[in-house]
C-alpha cells in the first residue's frame, strides 16, 4: 500500500535539499508530519552568474532517486521553494452586497474577478494570493468578516508572483528528473511557517532567515504573510571578511566561521581567536542591521516587532540571540523550531532546514488542485496549473 507522501525541494546557490515526509492521522490529535528522510547534494553549478543547468538537474535527479529509495515507492511530484524572480503587490478588491451575511464564497470570488485574471496577462505569475485585511462598510476593520452583515466588503490582498522565465526554468529542471511541480512556495514564507508558533502567527511576528547568500525577512500578522524582502548580504560576507583580514583561503574561512560560530566560550582564548570571533560578530551585526532597515520600510513593522524568530544557517551562531536582542531591542527573540513535524533530530532541529520543513507545513494546510497521479494533468501548462490551483481554493 502506497504512503501519502509530501515532498519538498529546496534549490540554493550551493545545495539541493529534497525532503520526503508522510502525513499521519493520530486519534484526538489530528494530522502530524513524519519526516522519512532528506537528501542533500552540494555543488557549484552557479558561477559568475551562469547556471550549469545540466549539472543542477543531475543533482536534483540524484536526490529524487535517493528519496524514492528511502520512501520505498515512486515519487512523481514535489513542492519547490523559490527566492529569486519574485515580486510583491497589494490589490484592494471591493464587494457590494444588499445587507447580507458574508460567506467564504464571497471572499473567494476574488479568484473569478478581473483583478485576479488580469495578473496572468503580465510577465509575473501569482504563486501566493493572501487576504491580509478586511473592512466592512468602509469603516469597521475585522480579522474575519464571515458571518457579518454588510453592504460592502473591502479586502486587501497580498499577491506574490514569480517571473514566467523563472517558472519555466524550474519546470524544465524538474522535467529532466521526471518530476512534476505541485506548487512554488516563497522560500522565506516557508521558513517562517516552519519556525513560528500559533500565538506568534496570530499576534504578529518577524522572521529573519540568515543564509549563505541571502538574508530574508518576513512579517506575519493574523496568520498571513503581509510583507517580505531580502538582502544579498549573507554569511558569505563573513567568509569574505575572514579571508581578506586573516589572509586565508575560501575553504579555510568557511571552516573558521563554522567552528567559531558554534563555540560560545569566551574564556582562555588567545588574541587571534578573540579576533576571529570579533570579525564574525561584527559582520553578523551588520547583516541583522541591514535586515532591520528592510523591515522598517514596511508599515506593518510596528505591529509585529515585539516577537522575532531566527532561522537559517545564521541562527546556529552561538551569540545570535544576544546580537539580535541588542539590535531589535526586544527580549522576545528565539531560534525557530518546527511545529507538528517529527523525525530525526539532525533534520528537524537544524535551522538550515527551515525552508524544506516549512513547505511540509504548507502542504499540510493547503488543498492542491494538481494531482500528479492523474495523467491528464501532466498535459497542462505550468501556468494553467497555478491558475486552477487558486480557483480551487
Amino acid at each position: 500500500m502506497s504512503k501519502n507522501l509530501i515532498n519538498a525541494l529546496q534549490i540554493d546557490h550551493n545545495s539541493v535539499k529534497f525532503i520526503t515526509a508522510q502525513e499521519i492521522e493520530i486519534a484526538n490529535q489530528g494530522s502530524i508530519i513524519q519526516v522519512l528522510g532528506m537528501s542533500e547534494k552540494v555543488g557549484h553549478w552557479d558561477t559568475d552568474s551562469t547556471i550549469d543547468k545540466d549539472l543542477l538537474a543531475s543533482y536534483i535527479k540524484s536526490s529524487h532517486l535517493e528519496n524514492e529509495r528511502i520512501a520505498g515507492q515512486k515519487i512523481t511530484s514535489t513542492l519547490v521553494s523559490v527566492n529569486s524572480g519574485i515580486t510583491s503587490r497589494y490589490i484592494t478588491h471591493e464587494l457590494f452586497f444588499n445587507n447580507i451575511v458574508i460567506t467564504e464564497e464571497h471572499i473567494k470570488s476574488f479568484y473569478e474577478s478581473k483583478d485576479f485574471t488580469q495578473l496572468y496577462e503580465n510577465q509575473d505569475i501569482p504563486i501566493h494570493t493572501l487576504p491580509i485585511s478586511y473592512k466592512i462598510d468602509e469603516k469597521k476593520i475585522v480579522s474575519d468578516p464571515i458571518g457579518h452583515k454588510a453592504q460592502m466588503l473591502t479586502v486587501k490582498w497580498h499577491v506574490i508572483s514569480i517571473s514566467k522565465n523563472q517558472l519555466k526554468d524550474i519546470h524544465d529542471l524538474l522535467d529532466a528528473s521526471d518530476l512534476q511541480m505541485k506548487q512554488c512556495v516563497l522560500a522565506s514564507y516557508a521558513s517562517s511557517l516552519a519556525a513560528i508558533n500559533e500565538m506568534e502567527s496570530s499576534l504578529g511576528v518577524i522572521c529573519l532567515d540568515i543564509n549563505y547568500y541571502k538574508t530574508e525577512v518576513t512579517i506575519i500578522i493574523d496568520d498571513q504573510l503581509v510583507f517580505f524582502d531580502s538582502s544579498d548580504v549573507g554569511l558569505k560576507y563573513v567568509n569574505n571578511d575572514l579571508q581578506s583580514i586573516l589572509n586565508v583561503s575560501d575553504e579555510d574561512s568557511d571552516k573558521l566561521r563554522i567552528k567559531w560560530s558554534n563555540d560560545n566560550s569566551s574564556k582562555n582564548l588567545d588574541e587571534s581567536e578573540i579576533r576571529i570571533k570579533q570579525i564574525i560578530s561584527s559582520r553578523l551585526e551588520e547583516i541583522i542591521e541591514l535586515a532591520l532597515k528592510k523591515l522598517k520600510i514596511s508599515k506593518y513593522y510596528d505591529l509585529a516587532n515585539s516577537h522575532v524568530v531566527l532561522t537559517g544557517e545564521g541562527a546556529k551562531h552561538a551569540d545570535i540571540i544576544d546580537l539580535a536582542t541588542n539590535i531589535f531591542k526586544t527580549k522576545n527573540i528565539r531560534i525557530g523550531s518546527p511545529q507538528k513535524i517529527h523525525g530525526l533530530k539532525t533534520i528537524i532541529e537544524n535551522p538550515s532546514n527551515s525552508t524544506c520543513l516549512g513547505m511540509l507545513n504548507y502542504a499540510l494546510s493547503t488543498e492542491f488542485q494538481f494531482n500528479a497521479k492523474d495523467e491528464s494533468d501532466k498535459k497542462k501548462s505550468v501556468l494553467s496549473m497555478l491558475y486552477n490551483f487558486f480557483k480551487a481554493i
